[in-house]
């Protein structure tokens, strides 16, 4: 204790101060901070610890070599040690910091929960339900989002391909909606709904190799809206229409029901009777 206080108060030889209690405590409190790190992670409060401690003997040591210095300037006169003691501290206070970081960074587990984007992605699976029913058809229900069309692909990987799917939802994405399509076209399977199929859904539906509803089922139809797909460099919204008007043609859907499809405006919605579902080609089958 006592040669600790004799270094703050600055009655060390100048050199004992920077090359014994400077450098070389410094050094051996580098040593100890990189063994702490290897061993991360490490508990917030053994790193706040470690900092607090180096901080401490940092003004320990910056206190006592100055007044050892002030000692040497009256002596001598030469403002030298000063100089050289304010270079030495700013490069110590650069070193100490880094440490700092290092430390409170080594605080954090290797494994610590999802990235930003398996978030999101995890958000969105929240967002819809694919089942595999008792008997072996499929249900999918909820929002149409990123990711979905790959959810699908992997259940039908995974085998035996199902003969239907039964469909419940309001629409969303409606390029995934395609996707989702593409899959059902691909594999020759039926749409089914009971309940509500609209917006993008529809064209989910219509992609079904036979499409039946059931009683109480509506399929919901407007034009698109698409508002942040506009924003992309290129994007035309006819063109986009006219692709899936070319799609639902090529499906046995009537020129006059798509025309009245893209005719209802993106902010209201449109719900045909079943009649004229099945007089227009939209349904294939009655339950």
């Amino acid at each position: 204790m006592r040669y600790l206080l004799n270094h703050l108060r600055g009655r060390h030889p100048l050199w004992q101060s920077f090359w014994v209690n400077g450098v070389g405590v410094r050094l051996t409190l580098y040593a100890l901070i990189l063994l702490a790190l290897s061993a991360a992670p490490i508990s917030i409060l053994a790193a706040a610890a470690l900092v607090g401690a180096d901080a401490l003997c940092l003004l320990w040591q910056s206190v006592g070599y100055f007044r050892a210095a002030d000692a040497r300037v009256r002596d001598t006169g030469s403002m030298l040690p000063t100089w050289g003691g304010m270079i030495a501290l700013v490069i110590a206070v650069f070193v100490v910091a880094s440490q700092w970081w290092a430390l409170a960074l080594a605080t954090r587990p290797g494994e610590d929960g999802p990235s930003f984007a398996e978030q999101k992605a995890l958000e969105r699976q929240a967002e819809y339900q694919i089942v595999r029913q008792l008997d072996g058809n499929l249900l999918f229900q909820g929002q149409i989002v990123l990711g979905v069309t790959k959810a699908l692909d992997r259940e039908l990987a995974q085998g035996p391909i199902p003969t239907r799917i039964t469909l419940a939802s309001d629409g969303g994405n409606v390029f995934e909606a395609r996707g989702l399509a593409k899959l059902i076209m691909t594999h020759e399977i039926q749409t089914h709904v009971e309940d509500t199929c609209s917006s993008a859904c529809t064209l989910v539906f219509i992609a079904g190799s036979q499409r039946q509803f059931g009683p109480d089922a509506r399929l919901g139809f407007h034009s698109y809206l698409l508002e942040d797909a506009q924003r992309l460099p290129g994007f035309n919204i006819e063109a986009e229409q006219a692709r899936d008007r070319a799609f639902m043609l090529g499906q046995g859907v009537s020129a006059d029901f798509i025309t009245r499809v893209y005719e209802t405006p993106s902010s209201d919605i449109w719900f045909p009777e079943h009649g004229f579902l099945r007089q227009s080609g939209v349904v294939t089958q009655t339950p």
